[in-house]
């Protein structure tokens, strides 16, 4: 019951939001963020903090912090998984979240928490810079994997700032900062790595070289402080091993996820790899593929951006993409999408044609429900839900990676007129 409410909570709260950024665009209400807008926006925020699945800090405390008191006292217990959660990044990693580790649990937890609260809101002006602040800010307060995020006390919450800031200065020119920060939110969240690929082909080769240079010495630091055999475990474990086989549970959101739900039953809390045959691996490769191959397709086409513009959607896509076909994607990765889509509400790349206009709509709507595991009765509704409807930030995610694709080709066509209009008239005069 708790879970229906949640997401009751939010579509009416989502109304309200609507009514309200009509009605400022009507002219009916004053043009700045009422008081009234507060009230609902703290009252929204309390109750879908409260409603959201996971148990409250479990990934700070039983994961990030046992780590960062491990990793000083004992780091051959690092990745100890016979607790709740499991630390799963590398060794040093870990001592990010030593100066926390003499205080009790919950208390470093909140405020761990409060840390990435600055953050949020950091990141929140950004996101806001030059764009819509009302709907940004809306956007922001009804996205669930977002309050799943603090909820559980993971990290992809902060690495929102980090990504929006890595992304400005690499739609500028500040390549190395931007390869250092792209490092680090690799280090932290892995199938980030994809933008190494990404600079390297793009002949960013300060950021790419920078990304790669950070990355591996953090690497070899780690290993020569904590050793090989180590670092090996993790290896085997947490990259081979979860990279492997798919995980089923309802907070992975990736196409392994999909198919894990489409074509298993009983695992939606199970939070361990599934050994599966051929034919999901061929199955996974295959929708894997023609996500990347769109991708690839669509960068390719369009040709090396050329503005502000052009860089931060091809961004955007890259980072879309890499959510949909990361090995695991936990449903907290998708507050990410946040910066394509507060991009998107841009005059230059809002969408040209209607259809555009509700695939944004509908990607919105299907990555922005809370994090809980919805009840049903009955067998064949139990069913439709734990096999189709579950996977439905997958799918807000595909939706947005087509409005993505469609705005990098016209962002490119604009581009190429502007460039051909500017050497007729050079050529006139």
């Amino acid at each position: 019951m708790l879970d229906w409410l949640a997401w009751g909570i939010h579509a009416l709260t989502a109304a309200a939001a609507i009514a309200v950024i009509r009605a400022r665009r009507q002219g009916r209400i004053a043009s700045r963020w009422t008081p009234a807008e507060t009230l609902i926006a703290l009252m929204c925020a309390a109750a879908l903090l409260a409603l959201t699945s996971g148990p409250i800090l479990i990934d700070y405390t039983k994961a990030y912090h046992y780590a960062g008191q491990a990793i000083l006292a004992n780091p051959a217990a690092l990745y100890d998984c016979t607790r709740a959660q499991c630390y799963v990044n590398l060794p040093i990693v870990a001592l990010l979240f030593a100066p926390l580790g003499a205080l009790e649990p919950y208390t470093a937890g909140v405020l761990f928490s409060l840390a990435g609260l600055v953050a949020l809101v950091f990141a929140a002006r950004r996101l806001a810079a030059g764009r819509p602040f009302d709907t940004v800010m809306w956007l922001i307060l009804l996205n669930g994997p977002l309050y799943y995020s603090i909820r559980i006390g993971n990290t992809t919450h902060i690495l929102l700032l980090v990504l929006l800031v890595a992304f400005e200065r690499l739609s500028g020119t500040r390549e190395r900062l931007a390869g250092a920060l792209l490092a680090f939110a690799a280090l932290i969240k892995p199938p980030l790595g994809i933008f190494l690929l990404y600079l390297a082909a793009r002949g960013r080769f300060r950021a790419a070289l920078t990304m790669a240079a950070a990355g591996a010495a953090v690497v070899l630091l780690s290993i020569a402080l904590y050793g090989i055999d180590l670092h090996l475990f993790w290896f085997r474990e947490f990259v081979m091993g979860h990279g492997s086989a798919p995980i089923a549970a309802y907070n992975v959101q990736s196409v392994n996820g999909f198919l894990a739900h489409l074509l298993t039953r009983g695992h939606l809390r199970d939070w361990y790899p599934i050994p599966m045959g051929s034919g999901f691996r061929a199955a996974s490769l295959i929708v894997t593929g023609v996500i990347a191959a769109a991708a690839i397709a669509a960068c390719w086409r369009a040709g090396r951006p050329r503005t502000p513009t052009a860089w931060l959607v091809e961004l955007s896509l890259v980072l879309t993409a890499s959510v949909l076909i990361a090995p695991i994607s936990w449903t907290h990765y998708y507050l990410l999408l946040l910066i394509p889509i507060a991009g998107l509400l841009e005059a230059r790349t809002w969408p040209d044609h209607w259809m555009a206009v509700l695939a944004l709509a509908g990607g919105v709507i299907l990555i922005s429900p809370p994090v809980v595991l919805l009840p049903f009765s009955g067998r064949i509704p139990a069913a439709l839900y734990s096999r189709v409807l579950l996977s439905h930030y997958f799918y807000g995610g595909l939706l947005l990676l087509g409005v993505l694709i469609a705005a990098r080709l016209r962002v490119a066509a604009v581009g190429e007129a502007a460039s051909s209009a500017s050497m007729t008239e050079r050529a006139t005069d």
